[in-house]
């Protein structure tokens, strides 16, 4: 690791949020004027370079105390001057820290108390005030002609000693230390444009990227043609997974479940085209910027941002850019105590929504808006419960049932709590995963928590679906179509209902339109999970389409032991029987009890035309998978 000794500066707009929801355009308007007349050019002239950014401020980095404190002195007193004549309920103020400490450099990035000393030196600041160290104000107090208040040692929140804090007195002799601006060369500011050199950087000092819209963010617009999807009509959007900045275990369910509902509550109208979950949280982690991820998913705008929750507090920073146009469009910072979580996504929801398509009928958006549940715990339980669902393993079941019961206790009206349930209940049925129990007693299971599911919450999208896959696998394809429809019109950019409900459509006897609808899901979600190529694979085999079936399979990234049915029919469908009876042995290994019978019972009643069903069957006759009375 590589230490070093530097003078770091943290500085934060105060009361930001109440301004932009005041006047969002002039606060806009006159932060773009505070960057270009005075943040630039005293960036520069005192090489200031930001470190990175946290919510709506920054951290920064000076190679003196001198160098950072003449610029806070000098910012703070020439933003009193600007705000002299404007009313005091608009008027832009900062808060400012600096420490001088001993720093680890990780890439670019520095850690250490050093840094959090400055962090909190900057909460402790007035507005408008600038708080240092005591290192600091023995560092410059021979150098720089300034008036200091000590505030005694003061006990910080996570820092293990308390922290000798002064005051700088913003009085003449502060004044008398202010020069010139100058504005910065034009070949440096057309740099700090791209992002290159500190005076671009300083600039998100105090906007957090907010001076994007106003004055764009100058990387290359893409053009539709460079898209490797063609663009929707209408305006499409991808919902990258937040960032989590907060400290613990199982620190990232906040973030993920903060970008998951503004994905479901912006899939409601079909005025849009919403990439899902699975594509948009690919990205997690990934170094790629957002002109990428709109390139690659076909989207002209992308939503970033991240959360960092500190014992009640939560404070959630979101921004929405434009790819094709090359700029951010909107960009806000939320703080809000976690009582206050469901209102503040449905509020980040919201604001997205007016920012994309302003025709929208915002009274029908407030009829859609409910909180899902009063509890914190029973919801971080469902999210953690369709984890575990998701691994689709016998194991993972149980513990998703485990975990949506345990939801129930801290609120027994919880809608997704019975959509969990229902689900584990219907992979019992189906699947065979419930030794413990007939599986008939399973489906019994389903159709009650899915009935309950939808009673508590009749709007929801997952609550009718869940109830249609159990309707479908107990044959009661008409009604299992009508709830499929029910939970689309609700949620019309669900990709996994749409995949979904492609396997009703085979069973009906649609092939061409379960075709279509599965490669909607597939472009709603670029980077879906497995089962997707699965179901177009069984739809495709359905089809005739053997041979683009057999493609779909092989581009699964994992083959679950039941998608090798799928995969031997096909190889039947096309003569090639050793193929096909080596995909049999290979299901047959992991799962040795495995029979015609099992597949019966999974297609009983199903398929309008019964001979349909019955050539899938003698298929995997013919590649070796047996009835259970000849084992």
């Amino acid at each position: 690791m590589k230490r070093r000794l530097t003078a770091i500066l943290a500085i934060d707009a105060v009361g930001y949020s109440r301004l932009m929801g005041r006047n969002e355009v002039g606060t806009l308007a006159a932060l773009k004027r505070h960057r270009l007349e005075l943040i630039d050019p005293k960036a520069f002239q005192y090489n200031g370079h930001t470190i990175k950014l946290m919510g709506d401020g920054a951290l920064m980095e000076f190679a003196s105390a001198v160098d950072a404190v003449r610029f806070a002195v000098e910012v703070q007193c020439a933003m009193s001057d600007r705000n002299a004549d404007v009313p005091e309920d608009e008027r832009i103020d900062f808060r400012i820290g600096i420490n001088v400490g001993d720093v680890i450099d990780e890439d670019g990035d520095i850690h250490g108390d050093g840094v959090n000393v400055a962090a909190r030196l900057e909460g402790l600041a007035t507005s408008g005030g600038v708080s240092v160290h005591q290192n600091v104000r023995n560092q410059v107090r021979d150098k720089l002609d300034l008036d200091f208040e000590d505030q005694g040692e003061v006990d910080a929140k996570n820092i293990e000693r308390p922290i000798p804090v002064f005051h700088v007195v913003l009085n003449e002799k502060a004044a008398n230390l202010t020069t010139s601006i100058v504005s910065p060369p034009q070949s440096l500011r057309t740099r700090a444009k791209r992002m290159v050199v500190p005076v671009f950087l300083a600039l998100l000092i105090f906007t957090g990227i907010l001076w994007w819209q106003l004055n764009g963010l100058e990387f290359e617009p893409l053009e539709a043609a460079e898209m490797k999807q063609p663009l929707p009509e209408k305006p499409s959007i991808a919902v990258l997974a937040f960032s989590d900045l907060s400290q613990g275990a199982n620190k990232d369910y906040l973030s993920d479940a903060i970008s998951e509902e503004i994905i479901s509550k912006l899939s409601r109208f079909s005025e849009f085209f919403v990439i899902a979950r699975n594509s948009s949280f690919y990205y997690n982690g990934k170094a790629m910027d957002v002109r990428e991820i709109a390139k690659e998913l076909g989207v002209r705008y992308i939503l970033e941002g991240s959360q960092q929750k500190s014992g009640d507090q939560l404070r959630v920073t979101a921004q929405l850019i434009d790819a094709t146009a090359g700029n951010a469009i909107w960009v806000e910072t939320y703080d809000r105590n976690m009582a206050d979580i469901f209102a503040l996504q449905d509020e980040i929801t919201r604001t997205i929504v007016a920012a994309l398509e302003q025709s929208i009928n915002l009274a029908e958006y407030d009829r859609l808006l409910r909180q899902p549940t009063e509890s914190l715990q029973a919801y971080e339980l469902i999210y953690l419960s369709r984890a575990e669902r998701l691994k689709f393993t016998p194991e993972g079941h149980a513990e998703a049932l485990s975990l949506a019961e345990n939801a129930l206790v801290f609120d027994p009206g919880y809608s997704a709590a019975y959509f969990s349930m229902a689900w584990v209940h219907i992979n019992c049925f189906r699947w065979g995963w419930c030794a413990d129990r007939p599986r008939e007693d399973a489906l019994k299971q389903a159709f009650a928590m899915a009935e309950k599911a939808v009673e508590l919450d009749p709007e929801s999208s997952l609550a009718h679906w869940v109830l249609a896959s159990a309707k479908m696998q107990s044959g009661d394809l008409e009604q299992a179509e009508v709830e499929y429809n029910r939970a689309i019109a609700l949620n019309p950019n669900s990709a996994g209902v749409l995949a979904d409900s492609t396997e009703v459509l085979v069973y009906l006897g649609r092939v061409d339109e379960a075709l279509g609808r599965i490669k909607s899901a597939i472009r709603l979600n670029p980077h879906h999970p497995d089962w997707y190529l699965w179901t177009l694979a069984w739809a495709q085999y359905f089809s005739g389409e053997y041979e683009e079936g057999l493609a779909s399979i092989d581009q699964m990234t994992r083959m679950p032991n039941l998608a090798r049915r799928t995969q031997a029919a096909l190889y039947v469908r096309l003569g090639r029987i050793e193929d096909a009876q080596a995909v049999i042995d290979e299901l047959l290994k992991n799962e040795p009890d495995h029979t015609l019978d099992d597949l019966r019972h999974s297609l009983k009643g199903k398929f309008r035309d019964s001979s349909v069903g019955e050539r899938f069957v003698e298929d995997l006759r013919k590649a070796g998978l047996r009835d259970r009375k000849s084992e």
